[in-house]
């Protein structure tokens, strides 16, 4: 499962997912703005791992949205 790369199209906005938690919701369109008021790799790569904590941190409640997301990776 190759949750990197759907997790920087999300915040590259390349790819539109609109969860049921308003949380990760959040998180996308925040770090979606953090991103594009400086689009360097490294600020890319930032996004990307607080994206990672964030579903590290919650995965016990953020299961639903990984199967989500994994099946956009899969179509």
């Amino acid at each position: 499962m190759e949750l990197d790369s759907i997790f920087k199209k999300l915040i590259k906005k390349d790819l539109v997912y609109q969860s049921d938690s308003l949380g990760l919701n959040l998180l996308i369109s925040r770090l979606q703005r953090k991103y594009f008021a400086n689009q360097t790799a490294e600020e890319l790569e930032s996004c990307l791992q607080e994206m990672k904590a964030f579903f590290e941190k919650y995965k016990m409640i953020m299961g639903k949205d990984l199967d989500k997301l994994s099946k956009l990776w899969e179509g």
